[in-house]
């Protein structure tokens, strides 16, 4: 399998990782927040604060988990797509994908407490407050929602850092990136489950149905490597059919 190192980088807060690099990463982040915590008693407790400030630390405490890939896409549609062009160049095709934007639900669900927050507090807390809890739902699948650029070829598969060649392609991969979607009912009230949890659920639920990915796992290798992300459903099967068709059709003609 001939890929760039990047090709196959864990993620940042992968449980693939030893145990001392977890424990290297975890403590830097604890470190960085008690370094930044007399700064955010000061902003939380001070008149001068402004929910600029609060919208600017939110961002700096979501780039770890691809902050900036859920604003570059945030007014992508609904539903992701992908549009496939010929490659004169390589003699195959290239697919340009665009992903779904994260839920703007999280967001708009909180905005009333946010302002109840800012009334009876004061805004920079009631800012910070709440677009952290809104990220805990829009960030699952952040890393990968981002516009893809597909080669796929009789050389075999080029993508970022993937490079696969075509002998070596084992399988095409329909994931949703870690982001579990639940097959339970829903449903509220007496009987049911609380209120609460309902809402829990179909804000996670409805940010899963735009976090799939597609992973292209080389011969003799454990672990794909994800080509495209932010997907829905339906763009990811067809997205992995189209390209296995491709492939097929390569294969055949070798």
């Amino acid at each position: 399998m001939e890929t760039n190192d990047a090709a196959v980088r864990l993620p940042l807060f992968s449980n693939q990782r030893p145990g001392w690099q977890r424990l290297l990463i975890w403590g830097g982040i604890i470190f960085i927040g008690l370094q930044a915590l007399p700064a955010l008693i000061y902003f939380g407790t001070s008149n001068q604060a402004s929910p600029i400030g609060a919208v600017a630390l939110a961002l700096g405490l979501s780039l770890p988990f691809g902050g900036l890939n859920v604003l570059r896409t945030w007014f992508n549609g609904a539903r992701a797509d992908f549009k496939r062009r010929d490659d004169p160049a390589r003699g195959g095709y290239v697919y340009d994908v665009r992903p779904a934007r994260a839920s703007w639900l999280p967001l708009l669900a909180l905005l009333p407490l946010g302002a109840l927050f800012a009334v009876l507090w004061k805004v920079f807390p009631a800012v910070l407050i709440c677009l952290v809890v809104a990220g805990l739902y829009v960030l699952p699948g952040a890393r990968h929602r981002k516009r893809a650029t597909i080669a796929v070829s009789p050389q075999g598969i080029e993508s970022g850092n993937v490079n696969l060649p075509l002998d070596r392609i084992a399988d095409l991969e329909v994931g949703n990136n870690g982001v579990k979607v639940s097959q339970d009912v829903l449903v509220a009230g007496r009987g049911g489950i609380p209120t609460p949890e309902l809402v829990k659920r179909g804000l996670t639920n409805r940010q899963a149905e735009r976090s799939y990915t597609l992973a292209v796992r080389g011969d003799g290798q454990s672990r794909a490597a994800i080509i495209a992300g932010g997907l829905t459903y339906d763009c990811a099967v067809n997205l992995q059919s189209d390209i296995h068709n491709a492939l097929e059709r390569f294969s055949a003609a070798d």
